[in-house]
């Protein structure tokens, strides 16, 4: 699972520049961090995952992540639940321990999907913010 959210220095930006307006500005920030943001980073955490040579269905080529829309923020987390559930990505859950038979290596596919778009988000929210005043 991988959360966006700001950092101090940039929530101070924001704050500075919701300071200066009473427009729906939460509100643009809510439907574009719903409607672009998560899908950007979900299908950028995509392009990061490996692909194994087994012949079988994989997490790379399914709809194997969900997005969370929360308040000025998102999580992008793995779909399904228990590895051992048919049709379930879990081995997806713990990419990062390199638990399982097929999964030795640490993998930091989520955190390298979600960092290649950080500068995107945080640029497209400021554009979002100067727009609006």
């Amino acid at each position: 699972m991988v959360r966006f959210e700001l950092n101090h220095s940039q929530s101070m930006k924001v704050e500075e520049a919701l300071k200066k307006t009473d427009k729906d500005l939460e509100g643009k920030l809510n439907e574009y961090l719903k409607t672009k943001g998560s899908k950007a980073v979900a299908a950028a955490i995509i392009k990061f995952m490996p692909k194994s040579n087994r012949r079988k269905r994989h997490a790379k080529e399914s709809d194997s992540l969900k997005r969370r829309e929360l308040n000025l923020e998102f999580e992008v987390v793995a779909r399904g639940g228990a590895a051992n559930k048919k049709n379930s990505f879990g081995y997806l859950v713990f990419p990062n321990e390199g638990r399982g038979p097929h999964n030795l290596v640490e993998q930091r596919f989520f955190e390298a999907g979600l960092k290649s778009e950080e500068d995107t988000l945080f640029a497209d929210i400021l554009k979002i913010i100067d727009e609006t005043l």
